[in-house]
């Protein structure tokens, strides 16, 4: 239950703020390509912290950890009251970006140690990004929505305060082997690419939306499809074949970049959101899977995946500003698909690849 609040509320923290930065940055008159920029800031942060705190939490105590990661986020949130340009913006989210990438790794290890499911667990992050959209529509006003934010996660402190400590297996880890890497490439890189396009469409989206004649309130009501939709579907993925799981992520995922393109008012993208939400689930549930059965050093394995996540990141935002900046919002809808269409090839060549090898060992 301790587990379930933690995610619940850091997930809705994130995705509350996350959604109105576009939004702030363009009121503060940065153009998209400085948009992007401010994003990219955050998930490069986010990238470095998250490699690093993955391996520590194959090594150090996790409970620790987690607690010092959602203090450190709770400042952090809080500190986003005092921007005042898009200069200042960025540095904040980027400071953001380090605090949040010290407890996921974390986070899924007592999850691991205690053998809950990944996939309800990850549910509950779902819902969290849900109620995170609905409350940054409903409150409106960016700077109590960065108090709201930070409330939550020092509630999160406060309740994994109280958790009992759970022990996993501690092993010695090279903080500069990229073996784990190697191992898992094709995981990492397919994903890492399909992430790319979707973080290139949330960039410009919000603003997307709004030349569409959505208003805050909507904005955040139609965001809040995607992670209703993957909270159900999450929760019902136990004991499927992951690898066959994960190819079919990649096909919806061309579908729903796609299924973007022909909207003219903001309620014509609400098919595209029920797509997506079964890609995402689809994608990180088996992803992160795949990578806990597969390696022995289960944390940083997991924990690279939000690496992944957070290199994208910066890549995407870049890629969202930019191409949005110069040709317009559909050159990004259809880029993205181009991305996830590239990774559902690689992850069919390399599953084909895999199987020959696993049969000639037999």
């Amino acid at each position: 239950m301790r587990l379930n609040s933690i995610q619940f509320l850091t997930s809705t923290s994130v995705m509350m703020s996350m959604m109105v930065i576009p939004l702030l940055a363009n009121d503060m008159g940065a153009n998209y390509t400085q948009v992007g920029i401010i994003m990219s800031v955050y998930g490069a942060c986010l990238f470095a912290s998250s490699y690093i705190f993955s391996k520590v939490s194959d090594t150090l105590d996790i409970k620790k950890l987690l607690l010092i990661g959602l203090a450190c986020s709770a400042v952090a949130y809080f500190l986003q009251v005092f921007t005042h340009d898009p200069l200042s913006l960025a540095l904040i989210r980027g400071l953001l970006g380090i605090c949040v990438g010290m407890y996921p790794a974390a986070l899924i290890m007592h999850v691991y140690g205690l053998k809950r499911s990944i996939g309800k667990f990850f549910s509950l992050g779902a819902l969290g990004w849900a109620a995170g959209f609905l409350g940054a529509g409903v409150i409106g006003d960016y700077d109590l929505i960065f108090v709201v934010s930070s409330v939550m996660l020092l509630i999160s402190f406060i309740v994994a305060v109280a958790m009992p400590k759970v022990e996993v297996e501690r092993i010695k880890v090279d903080y500069f082997s990229l073996s784990t890497v190697k191992k898992n490439w094709n995981i990492y890189l397919t994903f890492f690419l399909r992430h790319t396009g979707a973080v290139g469409c949330w960039t410009i989206f919000p603003i997307y939306m709004m030349t569409l004649g959505a208003d805050i309130f909507w904005i955040g009501l139609l965001y809040s499809i995607n992670p209703l939709m993957q909270f159900f579907i999450m929760r019902r993925m136990d004991g499927q074949n992951m690898e066959r799981i994960v190819k079919v992520g990649y096909v919806l995922s061309v579908a729903a970049f796609l299924s973007l393109l022909p909207a003219s008012i903001y309620y014509h993208i609400i098919p595209a959101m029920f797509l997506i939400a079964i890609s995402w689930s689809f994608l990180f549930v088996g992803s992160t899977e795949l990578l806990l059965q597969r390696n022995k050093d289960k944390a940083t394995a997991a924990g690279y995946l939000n690496s992944v996540i957070s290199l994208s990141m910066i890549s995407g935002a870049l890629y969202g500003g930019v191409v949005a900046n110069i040709w317009g919002f559909n050159a990004v809808f259809i880029g993205a698909a181009g991305l996830s269409l590239v990774s559902l090839v690689i992850s069919a060549t390399s599953l084909t690849q895999r199987q020959r090898q696993d049969s000639v060992r037999v």
